[in-house]
């Protein structure tokens, strides 16, 4: 009987404890990807200054995921993207997915008339 309330009490420890866990871990994810994220500023700029490279910010974490691993792969060709995609593992990638997903995109600019 006190082996089964320990038991009982133990799981009920550990799944309170989980959502701490997944948000440690996602905090962690989220501040190596802000680390990392420095050189792909380096381009991709956070404010949308630079028209000629595309933003991203506000991807969904699929979305960049997929789209630096078809530049891994080469099924996208850019050269410094191939590069870039090719020096990450795939924590690396999720964690700058993370980030660039949790900044809110730049207002769009107003066309000159």
């Amino acid at each position: 009987m006190l082996a089964r309330r320990i038991f009982s009490l133990s799981v009920g420890i550990a799944a309170a404890c989980q959502p701490v866990a997944v948000a440690a871990d996602e905090k962690q994810r989220l501040a190596y990807g802000e680390h990392l994220s420095r050189e792909c500023t380096t381009c991709h700029r956070t404010d949308g200054s630079d028209s000629a490279i595309p933003t991203i910010i506000g991807w969904s974490t699929d979305e960049f995921v997929v789209t630096l691993k078809f530049y891994k792969a080469g099924e996208r060709q850019n050269p410094t993207m191939i590069s870039v995609a090719q020096s990450l593992d795939d924590e690396q990638m999720l964690a700058l997915a993370t980030y660039f997903a949790s900044l809110k995109p730049p207002p769009k600019k107003k066309a000159q008339p």
